[in-house]
């Protein structure tokens, strides 16, 4: 439901709850020609609210929609020289043999997958604002495995294992993704610890699991509240909200567990399976 189909249902369950007031305020002091009295008030209302308010509503949405026009034009613009950096570079690439050179056209082609995520990221998050995610069958394994592709760099010696079957989900994809990494992403940073991360899935039931040094009691109880940060987080502590706000979003149950053994994440896709 878009910003501006819920702001009028908002403004017509106003309209309506005048109607019930007006109404009942006449019976209460037993006015005669109650309906017809009802309706003037109303109609009064409701041509003095339309007045005073439409200018103001209108010139609100106008700066919205100039505002969303000028980032996704600006996103638009920002994905043209990564596009034409990864071109030269692939055409460099043909042409050079020296390692050192190869090596550093390869940091040069990991730093253009990097912005070029930013870009998804970005545009994704412009569309969940202005309400246009767009919902899509897609296939789970091959969703996860593009997903663990963001960490090569930064997991050192973690052991990242998929055992995921290829099923056929229906979501939001850019969201679904950017919980997975998420989640993946907490294990790796914010465990001191940690060897293996475990992707499994058992029946509807989706399971991110590692062997690091596990949540606090006190903590689990705020664990996906926004902002929240434990005694040694390293991050902004939104990073476990926008995975349960995906959950509730997508009617997806996620559970968690943790000990001093490690922690798991238990996610219900039951609702998204094709």
């Amino acid at each position: 439901m878009s910003k501006r189909v819920t702001f009028y249902i908002f403004n017509t369950f106003i309209v309506i709850s005048i109607i019930f007031i007006s109404h009942f305020t006449i019976l209460y002091f037993n006015s005669s020609n109650t309906l017809l009295i009802t309706i003037f008030i109303v109609i009064l209302y409701t041509i003095l609210y339309h007045i005073l308010i439409k200018t103001l509503i209108d010139d609100i949405f106008e700066i919205n929609n100039k505002l969303k026009y000028k980032i996704e034009k600006s996103m638009h613009e920002l994905n043209t020289p990564v596009a034409t950096i990864a071109i030269n570079r692939e055409i460099l690439q043909s042409k050079l043999d020296n390692p050192q050179d190869i090596k550093r056209l390869y940091r040069i082609e990991k730093s253009c997958e990097h912005l070029l995520r930013l870009y998804e990221d970005m545009e994704y998050y412009i569309k969940k604002e202005i309400d246009n995610i767009e919902v899509v069958e897609f296939d789970l394994k091959e969703l996860l495995e593009k997903s663990l592709d963001r960490f090569e760099d930064i997991r050192d010696d973690i052991d990242i294992l998929l055992d995921v079957k290829s099923i056929l989900i229906k979501s939001d994809k850019n969201g679904f993704e950017d919980m997975i990494t998420n989640l993946i992403s907490n294990s790796i940073k914010h465990n001191n610890f940690i060897s293996t991360i475990k992707i499994s899935l058992v029946g509807d039931r989706l399971s991110i699991e590692d062997d690091g040094e596990g949540i606090s009691t006190k903590d689990l109880y705020r664990i996906f509240d926004k902002y929240f940060q434990s005694d040694n987080s390293k991050g902004f502590g939104i990073g476990l909200h926008i995975v349960k706000e995906f959950c509730d979003r997508d009617r997806l149950d996620i559970k968690i567990s943790s000990s001093e053994s490690g922690t798991i994440f238990y996610i219900n896709i039951k609702n998204i399976r094709v």
